[in-house]
């Protein structure tokens, strides 16, 4: 009985999944730790590095969700042979995509990290930190194809148990770095190491489950790459604006201000991204059987669903921003920390910019269990307004332009396209549906936003 409810855990995707956030949130642990032990400067270039490092998403230009939609797809019509085909383009293509990554990483990203590594106290650590950065690049890149090859067969909860195990040890062992008085070159070196186990994992299971197409290798398709590219491009101009943008906005941002100031700064988006990744387990854990409730066309359950996830998501994301805007100064003083909090204007706007984001990706998500994929529209028109009021609010509001960015691009057009969208597609009504479930959390952070903004 033990070893079948055990076992039932093991292969939960809800439970994996919520895992895997929770692994990830462990990194709320190395980061007061960390806070304490570097330097200003040390702790301002291992955050922009794992900013850079984040970028890849965006790098990957679309192609790792088009192929493992592609793959899904085929394995649904039993094409083994289409999949053979797929998995033998993805090869080639990866491998020219991580070199020009790599190409890309290496001159611009060499010229960008010039004063924060020259700001540490020994810049050689900054520039061997970064040229790991550099070689694991061209392994993850490469390694994405199996990531998308295992998606594409259906292979999740999988990839989600060893997601687990590499995070509990990236931060274990990033925890033991600076309990061993290690720096920001250890930092990295720990990171990407597991970077390196994670790609090493998952070829072995794509070899594993998916022998018979991984054993056999085919020639370039260049049709089959024509079919790819028209779907991909639209996916990655997706991810660039909607994902690309962001990160980049707060290493532009980091680079224009003192070391202190960005350092705070870059910290306060750290800890805002963590808080994040934490609040998305509750509802897109749910997303499988939301799917599984569209197909089953049991809409009423798919509904109620839909909004308990909804919601809990937006009191898990609420709640901890507001907590951390409350005592956050108070805790790294507490700590010892080298780093000082945000100011409480920019933390509150950040946090309302993360709020209404949250807002309109669960909409879009919704949206989408019908199959019907326009995220890479919403994301470039969104990017678009984001990078313009940027621009314009620069000059005037200084590194506050971000966050206003985020919640003008919000305001004017992703907010209500997105719920527009899931609005009418399941014949939905702003009130009874937001009601109870949005409204609430919103009504909170807006007083508290409106509260910071007047002691400020």
């Amino acid at each position: 009985m033990v070893e079948r409810f055990l076992l039932f855990l093991w292969n939960s995707p809800t439970l994996t999944t919520w895992g895997s956030f929770a692994a990830r949130a462990l990194s709320m642990l190395v980061l007061p730790l960390a806070l304490r032990r570097l330097d200003v400067a040390e702790t301002g270039l291992w955050n922009v590095l794992l900013f850079i490092v984040s970028l890849q998403t965006a790098i990957d230009l679309g192609f790792t969700p088009t192929f493992s939609r592609l793959i899904a797809l085929a394995k649904g019509h039993n094409d083994e042979q289409r999949i053979v085909r797929l998995y033998n383009t993805m090869r080639r293509i990866y491998t020219w995509l991580s070199l020009a990554a790599f190409i890309l990483l290496l001159s611009a990203g060499t010229y960008y990290l010039q004063p924060f590594i020259a700001a540490l106290r020994d810049p050689q650590d900054g520039r061997t930190a970064w040229a790991i950065v550099l070689l694991v690049s061209l392994v993850y890149l490469q390694g994405n194809r199996y990531k998308a090859f295992l998606e594409g067969l259906n292979y999740v909860p999988a990839l989600r148990r060893w997601e687990i195990l590499t995070g509990l040890g990236t931060a274990l062992t990033n925890l033991a770095v600076l309990l061993a008085e290690g720096g920001v070159l250890g930092l990295i070196a720990t990171n990407q190491f597991w970077v390196l186990v994670s790609v090493w994992r998952n070829r072995q299971l794509a070899h594993h489950l998916g022998s018979a197409y991984t054993r056999q290798r085919l020639p370039f398709d260049q049709a089959l790459f024509s079919e790819v590219w028209q779907i991909a491009w639209r996916s990655g101009l997706g991810v660039l604006f909607a994902f690309g943008t962001a990160q980049i906005s707060v290493l532009v941002f980091a680079r224009m201000m003192p070391v202190a100031t960005s350092a705070s700064f870059t910290t306060g988006m750290r800890l805002l991204q963590i808080i994040t990744d934490f609040s998305l387990a509750p509802f897109y854990s749910k997303l499988p059987r939301l799917a599984s409730l569209f197909a089953a066309k049991d809409l009423g359950v798919l509904m109620g669903v839909a909004r308990q996830g909804m919601q809990r998501s937006y009191w898990a994301y609420v709640l901890p921003w507001m907590g951390a805007g409350i005592a956050g100064r108070q805790a790294l003083e507490f700590i010892g920390s080298n780093v000082q909090f945000p100011e409480p204007l920019l933390w509150a706007l950040l946090g309302m910019g993360g709020l209404l984001q949250r807002h309109g990706a669960m909409h879009l998500h919704l949206f989408t269990i019908s199959n019907q994929i326009v995220w890479h529209i919403v994301s470039t028109i969104t990017g678009g307004i984001f990078i313009t009021a940027a621009l314009i609010l620069a000059p005037y509001a200084g590194i506050l332009a971000q966050p206003l960015a985020t919640i003008i691009s919000c305001l004017l057009f992703y907010n209500a396209y997105c719920a527009g969208l899931s609005y009418r597609f399941w014949q939905l009504q702003f009130w009874p549906f937001e009601r109870d479930v949005f409204l609430p959390p919103l009504l909170i952070a807006l007083i508290y936003t409106a509260y910071t903004v007047l002691i400020t």
